[in-house]
Formats: structure tokens, sequence, C-alpha cells
């Protein structure tokens, strides 16, 4: 996971960090030639890197699962498919009455 920062406020981040910000819209002005030398770090958590790897997990995943799709496909086709409207009714209530709740 990358995070892009597309512009600052350099008096905002003078404030924070205590030190002047070269090249923002804040009107600050860049520090000597010898502050060019200084190197910027950055330490990302274990938090963001397990993240970053459940993301990549999540993309490289199929969007379809075929092992559930390919029966119910199957039965489907075969005209062997059966939808059980009971089931279907009660969870829409089930799902209406839960919604209901949250909004009182």
């Amino acid at each position: 996971m990358v995070t892009k920062i597309k512009s600052s406020d350099g008096n905002r981040l003078n404030r924070i960090t205590g030190r002047r910000v070269s090249g923002s819209r804040g009107g600050t002005t860049a520090k000597t030639a010898s502050s060019s030398n200084r190197r910027d770090d950055v330490a990302v958590s274990r938090i963001s890197r397990t993240i970053n790897m459940a993301d990549e997990v999540a993309h490289a995943a199929p969007d379809v699962r075929q092992s559930i799709v390919a029966p119910i496909r199957e039965a489907i086709a075969n005209g062997e498919y059966q939808v059980d409207s009971l089931a279907v009714a009660d969870k829409i209530l089930r799902h209406v009455l839960l919604e209901r709740r949250k909004v009182m």
C-alpha cells in the first residue's frame, strides 16, 4: 500500500515538525545547500506490512470461487436447481428487521 502526498502546507508542516519545508504552497524557502545532504527515513509498522500483504493476497485471489459456482451452474443447466422460497423470504425479513434495529 503506497500513500502519496499530493501537496502540503509548508506553514502547517513547519508547526508540526519544527522544521522549515521547501517547495510547498506555504511560501517557505529552501534552506542552505547543506540541508540537501540530510536524509529522511520512513518506518513502516508491522501492522502496515500485514495490511499490505492482506491487500496483495486479496487482489491475487480469483473474483469467482469456481468450487462453489460450478455445482450450482451444473444444477441450473440440468434443470435440477430449486430455490427454497420460504428460506429466501425468511432471510429477507431477517435482514429488514436487523436494519430496522440499527436505525432505532
